[in-house]
């Protein structure tokens, strides 16, 4: 039987796989090519590492900036894992400087290995963090529900634990001939295109058309609901909880920068690889290779940028901040965020309304610092219609320390939950 792998070549007296699983030295086009694809992951790595390290810096400093701990803020958790992610795989990249300096791409070496390793689990793991945001919106958008604190920590844990079982795997089954050369970098052996397919490419496009199908359901949900309720539901001039929407839809629309990013700088990538899959194992051309590992090597960068222009806007409407200097919101369209991350100590007044009769009132004192139940609501505007629950609550909130902004009066925030009889 035919072994790929043989015979031999030797590169500096060791012995490596020969061509197409190893190359010396470098043609011009890799030489020259590798150079940008490897600035581009030197950009991703540094910004990805700045931004994840200030957001650690937040966490540790949270009663300086916040009310409630920033850990407990979904969105900003999912962000920090997709960039953790997304430093992986641009990790993976930043080894083309050391093929360009040494003129070669070989296999077995444990740059190869490293590079393959870190390639194949930062895809995946970006993959199911897109995917993981896009279900979180629609359930914390369309449901107003909050994804328990506990279940929330063990979909993150699941996700790490199943992406490293996809990576080793394959290594497993392999052995040292799994990660090779393929094309421009080292990643999955021609010879086992069933893996490729098994661990890879499918939960690539299963994350991206699934994001699609979500988001399209997510929009369509909410222009539908929101609609509904609009029309039989008026105060004054206003709509109720018109904040609270307008908050939802914000952070929606926030939220669905990351996937379509991570869909544009990925499928050049993912179609090319299908492409040679459906051609037999034919590899595609050294420039288009390239120009694919330079998009999705920029997802750290792009990412890292896209939550620095959002994270005021983010946190303000998730997350209203808690700083000693004691500023007020620089809005007056504030919104119940409580269950969205912001626990705080609240006076409130609920009133029941029914049918247009006052049925039942009463304060209340709640410390919410505490409320992190699974069953918690983002304030659920869109679920059913019938018996009115007005929640007045009267609370002071401040901006992040960075968030210039003059002193105005606290205003009260208005929650009202929907309840089906």
């Amino acid at each position: 039987m035919h072994d790929p792998y043989a015979p031999d070549i030797q590169v500096d007296g060791r012995s490596y796989y020969p061509p197409p699983y190893s190359i010396n030295p470098l043609p011009p086009t890799l030489r020259h090519g590798l150079i940008p694809v490897g600035c581009l992951a030197l950009l991703s790595v540094v910004s990805t590492l700045a931004l994840i390290s200030f957001i650690c810096v937040r966490f540790a400093t949270w009663k300086m900036h916040y009310r409630t701990f920033v850990g407990y803020n979904q969105y900003v958790a999912l962000v920090l894992n997709l960039l953790l992610a997304d430093l992986q795989q641009a990790s993976a990249f930043l080894i083309s400087f050391h093929w360009v300096h040494k003129d070669y791409i070989i296999a077995p070496h444990p740059a190869c290995f490293a590079q393959g390793w870190l390639l194949h689990s930062g895809d995946v793991a970006s993959a199911f963090f897109v995917l993981a945001i896009a279900i979180h919106t629609f359930y914390t958008a369309v449901y107003g529900l909050r994804i328990g604190t506990k279940t929330f920590a063990a979909g993150i844990v699941f996700i790490w634990a199943f992406t490293f079982f996809l990576t080793g795997l394959g290594v497993g089954l392999h052995g040292k001939k799994y990660f090779v050369r393929a094309g421009a970098w080292c990643w999955i052996s021609s010879e086992y295109e069933v893996d490729r397919l098994a661990l890879h490419y499918i939960w690539l496009f299963v994350a991206e058309f699934g994001t699609v199908l979500i988001y399209f359901v997510t929009f369509f949900q909410l222009r539908a609901k929101t609609g509904q309720l609009f029309a039989g539901q008026r105060v004054g001039n206003r709509a109720p909880n018109q904040a609270t929407v307008e908050a939802v839809n914000r952070i929606t629309k926030l939220m669905t920068l990351y996937p379509c990013v991570y869909i544009m700088l990925t499928l050049p990538l993912s179609a090319g690889r299908m492409w040679s899959m459906a051609h037999h194992g034919k590899q595609i051309s050294d420039p288009i290779s390239l120009f694919a590992a330079a998009l999705l090597t920029s997802c750290g960068w792009v990412d890292s940028l896209l939550y620095t222009l959002t994270r005021k806007a983010l946190l303000r409407d998730t997350m209203p901040g808690s700083s000693t200097s004691g500023r007020a919101p620089t809005t007056n369209d504030t919104w119940e965020a409580t269950e969205l991350g912001n626990q705080g100590i609240t006076h409130t007044r609920t009133v029941t309304v029914e049918g247009g009769r006052v049925l039942e009132t009463g304060p209340h004192h709640r410390d919410q610092s505490r409320e992190h139940s699974s069953h918690g609501s983002v304030d659920p505007i869109l679920i059913g219609s019938g018996k009115t629950e007005t929640t007045v609550s009267v609370e002071t909130q401040e901006t992040d320390d960075h968030e210039k902004a003059d002193r105005v009066p606290a205003l009260p925030s208005y929650r009202q939950r929907w309840q089906k009889l």
